[in-house]
Order: structure tokens, then sequence, then C-alpha cells
């Protein structure tokens, strides 16, 4: 039985170290970790008598709305992520180029891009969003109490996290995806903890950057 503020915070800073580890060190294909994941999650949650909707994923708020804007905003993200901020970084840090060669099998190949494409959209980012910009954020902002600050050190905790996540990508990368976080935390302000807006604006800038990859301008 969780009794106190301590065992509350010790078990949340050990399912978040879970959230950051396991997908890359559990050994499951892509496929298969977010399932695993987001039951254990739920599974966790149910301790506290909550669900996903209390960190707010919740199917009601669904709408051709949220997709319209959230992947709107995602898009034009994307470009100037394509255009400004990647460029920058690389000019700024003299980072090497990041690797993208993991994605080599969807540049002649359709049907695995198309698939990978439903992959992202359908598991592996929702699996994102309800983990850092809905577990990981709600549970960092009660840990910091009362602060006048409390959103904005758990989005920055969250930005950093999210962007260690990545680290398998590159220094450039890593960078890139910490601005990403801090902007997608703001969206998240912005639309109230609907995730389904930063769910759709993630899967559109997802869209736009594997199809460059496809095209050869990644």
């Amino acid at each position: 039985m969780i009794t106190t503020k301590w065992q509350i915070v010790l078990l949340d800073t050990v399912m978040i170290v879970f959230l950051m580890l396991f997908p890359h060190f559990g050994g499951l294909p892509m496929f298969v970790y977010p399932i695993v994941v987001l039951l254990f999650l739920w599974l966790y949650l149910k301790l506290y008598r909550e669900n996903f909707r209390s960190i707010g994923f919740r199917f009601s708020n669904l709408s051709f709305k949220a997709f319209l804007i959230g992947g709107a905003i995602g898009l034009a993200y994307a470009m100037l992520q394509f255009w400004a901020i990647g460029p920058l970084i690389d000019k700024a840090f003299q980072f090497e180029p990041v690797n993208y060669h993991d994605f080599d099998f969807i540049k002649h190949n359709l049907v695995s891009y198309l698939l990978l494409l439903l992959l992202a959209a359908v598991l592996v980012i929702p699996y994102e969003e309800i983990a850092f910009r809905g577990f990981i954020l709600t549970r960092v902002r009660q840990m910091a109490g009362g602060s006048k600050w409390a959103f904005e050190i758990s989005g920055l905790v969250t930005a950093i996290l999210f962007a260690l996540y990545h680290y398998q990508e590159g220094p450039s990368s890593v960078i890139s995806i910490f601005i990403f976080a801090l902007f997608i935390t703001w969206l998240y302000k912005i639309f109230k903890g609907n995730l389904w807006y930063l769910i759709f604006f993630h899967i559109l800038y997802d869209v736009f950057m594997l199809t460059a990859i496809r095209l050869g301008y990644l």
C-alpha cells in the first residue's frame, strides 16, 4: 500500500526509468514494445486508481479539429526543422550529420515505407506522447509540488528525458529533439493537456521527415 509522498516519488521515478530504458534494452521489436510498455503503465496507474484518461489520453477528445490544427502545426514545424533548425544546429556545433541508414529499407520499398508510417502513427507516436507528455510530465509536475514554476520545471525535465531517450540518433538529433520537446510541451499547455493535438502534431512531423528520407533528402 502506497502511503507516503516519498514512496510515491520513488515508485514514479522507477516507472520513469523503466519507460526510458525498456524500449532500448528490452530486446523487443518496434511493433511489440509500445504495447508491452503501455500495458505496464496501465497497470501502474491502476495502483493510484487512475487510467490513461487521468493523464490526458481520452478518446472523447479525438476530433477533426485536433487532427487539422495539430497536423498543420506539425507540418509547419517539420519544414522549419528541415530548412532552419537542423542546418543551424549542424553549422553551430559542427556535428557529424545524423545517420539515417537505419531507414534505408524504406527508400526503395513503398510497402515498407507505408508500413513504417502506419506503425509510427498507430503505436509508436501515441506511446511516446502518453508516456512522456502524459505520464512523465504529469508526474514530474507533481514532484515539483506547489512551485510557481512547476509546469516549466516539469516541461524542461521531460524535454531533457525525451531528448536523451533518442540518444542513439547522435548529438545533432538530440539537440533538435530537445527543441522539439520544448515546443510540443508548449502545445500541451496551449491545448490544455489534450494529447490528441500532440499526437497529430507528432504524426505529421514524422510523415514529413520519413518522406524526406525516402526521397533521399536526408
